[in-house]
C-alpha cells in the first residue's frame, strides 16, 4: 500500500480492508437466495420458516459472540491481526457450509462464519477512522462501509446466476465464493498498514511516523504529521495514567457514550432494513410467483442499496451525521407504511410494481442514511483507551439485534403481513427523536477533538511543559479541563514542543 499516499492511500486500504464488509453483506445476501433454492430446499427436506429463521438467525448470534472478545484482540495484538484471525475463522465456516449434507453441518457452517465476521465487523469500521483524517474520516469509513453493500449486491447476482446450474452447485457454488473473497483477505492483510494510534500506544513511534507520512502525503518532520503524532501521543499517555478500562467503566464513566452506541447499532437493524436484505427474494415471491424472477429483483434491490451507500460518501462530511440519521428516519416511515399498504391491498400488478418500486426507494433511504453512517459514528465517539471495548458493545448490539430480527420476521410476516412494515415505522419514529435529543454532531472534528463533546480532555489543546530537573511534567489545558489534566507524566512519554521525530 505504500504505492500510493495522501487520500488515495487511505481510500484504497480502507476498501481493501473492507472486504470484510464485503463478507459480512455477501453472507447476507447469499442465503436469501438459497432459501428459494429447489435443489438446496429439496436436499434439507423443506425445513419450515423456523428453521429457515434459524439457518439465518445462527450467523448473527456467532457474530454476536465473538464482538465481545475481538475487544482483546484489538488491544493485545492490534488491528491487522484481528482481521486476518476474523478471515482465518470465516474460511473455515465458509468450508462446512458449502460442504454440507445435512441441517447441522450447514448451522455449524453458519455458526463460524458468524464468528468470523463479529471479529471483523468489530475492527473494521474502527480501523478505518484511526486511518484517516478529521476533514475526510467519514468519507473514508463510509466508503469502506459500502463494500458491505456492494457484497450483498454480488451475492444476488450470483444466486441468480447460479440458478441456471443444474443440481447442487446451483446453491453450493454461492457459499464457496465467500471463501475465495476471505482468502484474498487474509493473504492481503499482511500489506496493510498498522494503525498509527495503536502504534504509538505500544511505542512504535518511528513506525507511526512512518504511517502518518504517508497518510498526509508528506514527511514525518513536516507541521501537519507532527501536530497528528503529538495530538495522538498526548492522548495515548494521557490515558495510559489512566488504566485499562473495564466493562463496568463503560457504564459509568463512559455510560452516555455505551449507550449512544448500543442505540444507534440496534436503530440502525430496527429501521426495517432486514426485511429486505434477508427476505426480498421470499417478498417479492409473494406479489411476483415462484421462479428466478424474485431473486432477479433483489438483486436489483440490492444494486440501489449499493448505489445509495455511494451517495452517503458523498455527504457524510458535508452535511454531517445526525441530519443524515434524522432525515432517513422521517423518509422511512413513509415508505414502510406504503410498503405494508401495498402489501396489503391486492391490485394485481400494479400491487406487484409498487412494492418493488418503494421498496428500492426504502433500501436507497438507508443506504444514504443509516446503512454505513451508524457504524462510522460508534467508531468515532469512544476515546482511544475504550474504543475497542465500546466498538464491541456496539457491534453485539448489532448482532443481537439482528438476531432476534432475523428469527421473528418470517413469522411476522406469515402472520401479520403487511403489519410487520408498520411494526419497523414505529421504530424509526423511535429513532429521529433518539437522534435529535441525544446524539452530538462529530463531523470535521479529529478523534481526539470529539472527546471535548463528551466533557473530556481535548488532547489538541494540551500545551505540554516540562521541568528538566524534576523530570516530571503536566499537561496544562484549558482552564474548563485543568482538573482533568491535573496528571504527571513522565518525559520519555510526552512530546515537547520539538518534533516528534526526536521524541
Amino acid at each position: 500500500m505504500a504505492l500510493f499516499r495522501g487520500n488515495l492511500f487511505l481510500y484504497c486500504v480502507a476498501c481493501f480492508a473492507s472486504i470484510g464488509q464485503f463478507l459480512f453483506g455477501y453472507d447476507q445476501g447469499v442465503l436469501s437466495g438459497i432459501l428459494v433454492n429447489e435443489n438446496w430446499l429439496a436436499l434439507f427436506d423443506h425445513p419450515n420458516e423456523t428453521i429457515q429463521g434459524m439457518v439465518v438467525s445462527v450467523f448473527l448470534l456467532g457474530a454476536w459472540v465473538s464482538s465481545y472478545p475481538a475487544s482483546w484482540v484489538m488491544d493485545q495484538f492490534g488491528r491487522r491481526w484481528t482481521i486476518f484471525s476474523g478471515a482465518i475463522v470465516f474460511i473455515v465456516g465458509g468450508i462446512l457450509q458449502t460442504a454440507a449434507v445435512h441441517m447441522a453441518m450447514l448451522m455449524i457452517g453458519r455458526l463460524f462464519s458468524g464468528f468470523g465476521i463479529g471479529f471483523l465487523s468489530t475492527v473494521l469500521p474502527v480501523y478505518t477512522a484511526e486511518l484517516s483524517r478529521a476533514h475526510n474520516r467519514g468519507t473514508v469509513t463510509v466508503m469502506g462501509m459500502a463494500i458491505n453493500m456492494l457484497g450483498y449486491t454480488a451475492s444476488c447476482f450470483i444466486d441468480y446466476g447460479a440458478s441456471y446450474i443444474d443440481g447442487e452447485w446451483s446453491w453450493r457454488l454461492p457459499l464457496l465464493l465467500q471463501c475465495v473473497f476471505a482468502v484474498i483477505l487474509a493473504s492481503g492483510t499482511f500489506l496493510l498498514p498498522e494503525s498509527p494510534r495503536f502504534l504509538v500506544r505500544n511505542d512504535k513511534t518511528q513506525e507511526a511516523l512512518k504511517v502518518l507520512s504517508i497518510m498526509y502525503d508528506g514527511h514525518p518532520e513536516d507541521d501537519d504529521v507532527q501536530a497528528e503524532y503529538n495530538e495522538i501521543h498526548t492522548a495515548v499517555y494521557y490515558e495510559r495514567t489512566l488504566g485499562t478500562p473495564t466493562w463496568k467503566e463503560m457504564f459509568t464513566t463512559y455510560r452516555k457514550r455505551s449507550w449512544i452506541g448500543i442505540a444507534v447499532q440496534a436503530l440502525g437493524q430496527l429501521s426495517g432494513i432486514n426485511i429486505v436484505t434477508y427476505y426480498a427474494p421470499k417478498m417479492y415471491e409473494r406479489v411476483l410467483g415462484p421462479g428466478r424472477e424474485p431473486i432477479l429483483f433483489s438483486g436489483f434491490t440490492a444494486l440501489v442499496y449499493f448505489g445509495g451507500a455511494i451517495v452517503a460518501t458523498l455527504l457524510v462530511d458535508r452535511v454531517g451525521r445526525r441530519p443524515l440519521f434524522m432525515t432517513g428516519s422521517i423518509c422511512m416511515i413513509f415508505w414502510l407504511v406504503i410498503m405494508g399498504v401495498f402489501n396489503k391491498v391486492t391490485l394485481g400488478e400494479t400491487s406487484a410494481i409498487l412494492v418493488i418500486a418503494f421498496t428500492m426507494i426504502y433500501v436507497c433511504t438507508f443506504g444514504i442514511s443509516w446503512a454505513c453512517t451508524d457504524w462510522l459514528y460508534v467508531a468515532e465517539i469512544f476515546p482511544l483507551r475504550s474504543r475497542a471495548k465500546g466498538m464491541s458493545l456496539a457491534v453485539g448490539s448489532n448482532w443481537l439485534s439482528n438476531f432476534c430480527i432475523g428469527l421473528w420476521t418470517p413469522h411476522m410476516l406469515e402472520s401479520i403481513g403487511f403489519g410487520t412494515y408498520i411494526f419497523y415505522a414505529a421504530f424509526n419514529v423511535i429513532a429521529f427523536f433518539i437522534v435529535y435529543f441525544f446524539f452530538v454532531e462529530t463531523k470535521g472534528k479529529s478523534l481526539e477533538e470529539i472527546d471535548e463533546l463528551f466533557g473530556d480532555v481535548n488532547h489538541s489543546k494540551v500545551d505540554c511543559h516540562y521541568d528538566d530537573g524534576t523530570g516530571t511534567t503536566s499537561p496544562s489545558v484549558t482552564d474548563e479541563k485543568k482538573d482533568i489534566a491535573a496528571t504527571t507524566f513522565d518525559n520519555d512519554h510526552l512530546p515537547k514542543e520539538k518534533p516528534a521525530s526526536q521524541v
